[in-house]
């Protein structure tokens, strides 16, 4: 930053690190000079945002390249980022191509927010989760926000702004290999472990490799410029269980993700910058839906290709008027197609599925958005300095869901020691082709005024949030012909269901018109920008995917059960084999959407407070500590308009306890509800209700460091706890047997630690080390012979047993060479030193389950408890070898 004016010095800050999402604020002192003098100040470069109460850490591309993660945004985020805890632990990249569910500070993944470029490149039906896989070899700075989000982020979650690299005048580049495989790794599975059915290396890698090329530079020198990288990432894994439990041998669940990224830069003038963004992936998984309950037979074949293309125009009105406009359209093709065709076929006793996948579906999802961000610099007004911002945000996300079955029905059994019982055929009406889309519109506005020390920022943001279901039809069913009529009962009331397969448009499911007032002040301590003190307030209003209409479309499934009369015990169903009618259900029309859903039903939302304190403790490092209480506000949930609490007994029954077998000495008696006789008709209608709603609190402490004198840090320690009354409440099942307490993914405690540093002759060491207490569980029980039939409940109070704490330390050794304008940098990465071997995913239910831990599919076969037995176990040691080579001009 260089500032001059005739008759002073002229001044010049060298090394201002300006990071995504962040303003940097550097005071300039000018002297009067009777000379030409110039002062240079070098290495100065604030680390404390003095406007903003935003808690947020960076990963930029320094942390990346020198610490061992895996090579995707939510291994990076889970090594790194405090506080956030993920569905599933990474080893060195085992969960590569899995999109992991994030959380953190009490809020669900659904409303996390994951923009590229400053635009919001999610899912549009499966909210929360991105709409395809990054390039971690792209991104020039990543920040994770997860409270007191800007005003130009529609949700409370944890937000990711991943900006890209871009070409500049200097002609650069890099290369990267990295592989590890079963021959670099352990085997964790111990002898307990094999005992509860586990195979050894069930949760091992077969290989996993990643290639990487990528170059930027001018086309034009200071006019057009352009970046491209090619990234090809192969992750084979085991599955814990898959193929089912008492198949051999091992299968592995393969993931190849190839992409093209390339984006240009063309500097019109020095007003007006324009950047053009592309990029396709191809991503294959011949396994989706490997686990211990499929065969490989009954996953699906996923092949995506994602698209992604983007127009940014940066333009500079006056010296005090800046003007950000961006364009995004998303495109994912996302088939889950089945693999056989023959009949699925589902073993209630084992939960195992044989043969197909249940079903086909071949998804389209789009988002077409386009947002605007004007920001006006007032130098003074009213007393103090003004930044006034206002935008609009608008996004288009239909999809459509094309859906198959083999033979369009469903078998299912139980399996016996004297051969199969219960069978059930079900019925549906597929092929269908359903479409949905959602229109959300945000306009916002914001003031950050700053007076002497403080800074206050109050800002408000409006949405019109509108989903519907387009003009429709689908192909004919085979088993339930246009225009049959099926009696049935809809919101209590008999209802003739005609079946049609042409539907027109249904508009305003829903249709929310909101405010989110937002407010943040930050008091600068010493006025030297080395400490503040910041609190923030926020409404922030949850977002909605195209699920939620897709919930209420009329062209939806029907379904019939039947009992399956499989007369010549080959177990296939032929027509005619069907026996009594036991169940039939139909989806939501024009007519019956009132009796299904509140009319006056208000989007739910979550109000935020935090309070904390950042403090430059030396140069380049920031600590920070933060507050946060979180309450989340109307949430949608089944509400029972027609059968009271009151037309329930209590009676007891007995609980088997955790080892699964009645009359142990861990048998309890445990009280549930009978419903009196006769039953009366259910009317279940969705409904804001607060008894299910969550509450959070937390504290965090963190530590962040940029690379300066050979070494860089990012630490942080989290405390928090989400609960809640009620999960359900549409029966006193739901609601009062052990409903209430902890909720969300349970890591109460969560510590990270990343870092790096070059020692001498430039050998460059890094780690990360983790330790998270347990998720909580609670134990389930199904309950039969009651009059309303067989239900679950919690059989223990909610989140009663908690898993075993959660260690991971990971090291990484190189070297790096120099050879003129070129360096070559050689590195091992070791994950999970220790060979650790937490259980992290466990079964919840009551009973006993078959296991076979002999290697020989023939072998002997014994009965565990169902309860706490492992279904996720930590992948074991493995080493990384990784190749790297960068160059530049």
């Amino acid at each position: 930053v260089k500032v001059e004016l005739q008759g002073f010095q002229t001044v010049v800050r060298e090394g201002i690190r300006v990071s995504v999402g962040d303003t940097t604020t550097v005071e300039l002192g000018m002297r009067v000079a009777s000379l030409a003098e110039t002062v240079t100040v070098k290495g100065e470069s604030p680390v404390i945002d003095t406007t903003s109460a935003n808690v947020n850490v960076h990963l930029d591309a320094k942390l990346l390249e020198t610490t061992p993660s895996g090579r995707d945004i939510w291994s990076l985020v889970e090594y790194k980022v405090p506080g956030i805890a993920m569905a599933a632990p990474d080893v060195g990249g085992n969960q590569g191509g899995l999109q992991r569910g994030l959380e953190a500070r009490g809020t669900p993944n659904s409303q996390n927010t994951q923009m590229l470029n400053g635009v919001n490149v999610g899912d549009p039906a499966a909210i929360g989760f991105a709409g395809y896989y990054y390039d971690p070899s792209s991104f020039e700075d990543i920040q994770v926000s997860t409270g007191a989000q800007d005003i130009s982020v529609p949700a409370g979650g944890v937000f990711i702004n991943m900006v890209t690299k871009s070409g500049t005048n200097r002609f650069t580049g890099s290369g990267l290999f990295t592989y590890q495989s079963d021959e670099t790794q352990a085997d964790n599975i111990t002898p307990e472990l094999r005992a509860t059915g586990i195979r050894p290396n069930a949760n091992a890698v077969d290989f996993i490799t990643n290639f990487n090329l990528n170059s930027g530079g001018p086309i034009l020198k200071n006019k057009l410029f352009y970046f491209a990288s090619l990234n090809d990432q192969r992750t084979h894994v085991n599955v814990t269980g898959f193929p089912a439990i008492t198949t051999f041998p091992q299968e592995s669940e393969n993931t190849d993700i190839t992409a093209l990224f390339l984006t240009s830069t063309y500097q019109m003038t020095t007003n007006h910058r324009l950047q053009g963004t592309a990029t396709r992936q191809v991503y294959d998984k011949p396994n989706r839906g490997a686990n211990a309950f499929n065969t490989p037979e009954s996953t699906w074949h996923e092949h995506d290709v994602f698209y992604v293309f983007q127009g940014l125009w940066n333009w500079v009105m006056s010296n005090n008027m800046f003007v950000d406009t961006r364009l995004s359209y998303n495109k994912i093709d996302f088939p889950l197609f089945v693999k056989t065709d023959q009949q699925t076929l589902l073993d209630r006793t084992t939960s195992i599925r044989t043969r197909s996948n249940s079903v086909q579906q071949v998804m389209g999802r789009e988002r077409l958005q386009v947002s605007s961000n004007w920001q006006y610099f007032i130098p003074e007004w009213l007393g103090g300095r003004h930044e006034i911002r206002a935008g609009i945000d608008n996004a288009y996300t239909p999809d459509t869901v094309d859906i198959f079955r083999n033979d369009q029905l469903e078998l299912r059994y139980s399996s016996t020691d004297s051969g199969p019982t219960d069978l059930e055929v079900r019925l549906f009406n597929s092929p269908l082709s359903v479409k949905r889309a959602v229109m959300m519109t945000s306009l916002y506005a914001q003031d950050s005024f700053s007076y002497k020390r403080l800074t206050v920022t109050g800002g408000i943001r409006w949405e019109r949030v509108e989903g519907w279901v387009p003009a429709q039809s689908s192909p004919p069913s085979p088993w339930f012909p246009e225009g049959t009529v099926l009696p049935t009962v809809v919101g209590g009331q008999p209802f003739d269901y005609v079946v049609t397969r042409d539907f027109d448009e249904l508009r305003d499911i829903p249709l929310w018109k909101n405010v989110g007032p937002r407010l943040n002040v930050v008091y600068d301590v010493t006025g030297r920008g080395k400490t503040v003190v910041k609190a923030s307030a926020a409404r922030y209003n949850q977002i909605i995917g195209t699920g939620t209409p897709g919930g209420l479309n009329p062209n939806g499934t029907i379904q019939e059960r039947y009992v399956w009369n499989d007369k010549n015990g080959d177990m296939i169903f032929q027509d005619g084999e069907q026996g009594a009618l036991t169940f039939r259900s139909v989806p939501a029309t024009f007519d019956t959407l009132a009796l299904t859903r509140d009319p006056n039903l208000k989007r739910p939302h979550f109000n935020e407070w935090t309070v904390g304190i950042d403090h430059e403790l030396i140069p380049n490092l920031r600590l920070s500590t933060t507050w946060t209480n979180r309450q989340e506000h109307d949430p949608i949930t089944d509400v029972e308009l027609n059968v009271p609490f009151s037309a329930y007994t209590p009676v007891t029954v007995n609980d088997p306890g955790r080892d699964g077998v009645a009359g142990t000495s861990d048998d309890s008696p445990l009280t549930v509800y009978n419903e009196n006789l006769p039953l009366q008709t259910h009317i279940t209608r969705q409904q804001n209700d607060n008894r299910v709603a969550t509450h959070y609190k937390g504290i965090e402490v963190s530590a962040q460091k940029r690379f300066s004198n050979n070494w860089m840090l990012l630490a942080g320690y989290t405390w928090g706890r989400a609960e809640a009354d009620m999960l359900n409440v549409t029966t006193p099942n739901d609601a009062l047997v052990n409903a209430s307490g902890k909720t969300g993914n349970g890591r109460v405690h969560i510590f990270k630690l990343t870092g790096s540093y070059l020692l001498p002759h430039e050998i460059q060491l890094g780690g990360n080390f983790r330790l998270e207490s347990g998720p909580y569980i609670t134990r389930t029980l199904d309950v039969r012979g009651l009059n309303q039939g067989t239900i679950t409940v919690n059989a223990e109070p909610r989140g009663s047993v908690t898993l075993d704490k959660l260690p991971t330390l990971d090291l990484r050794v190189g070297k790096i060479f120099h050879f003129g304008i070129h360096q070559m940098e050689v590195d091992m990465d070791i994950y999970n030193v220790t060979n650790s071997n937490t259980v992290y995913d466990v079964r919840r239910e009551t009973g006993v389950i078959s296991v076979n831990d002999s290697g020989d599919p023939n072998g002997q076969v014994r009965d565990i408890a169902r309860f706490g037995s492992p279904i996720g176990v930590l992948g074991p040691r493995v080493v990384r070898f990784n190749v790297s080579y960068r160059f530049g001009s």
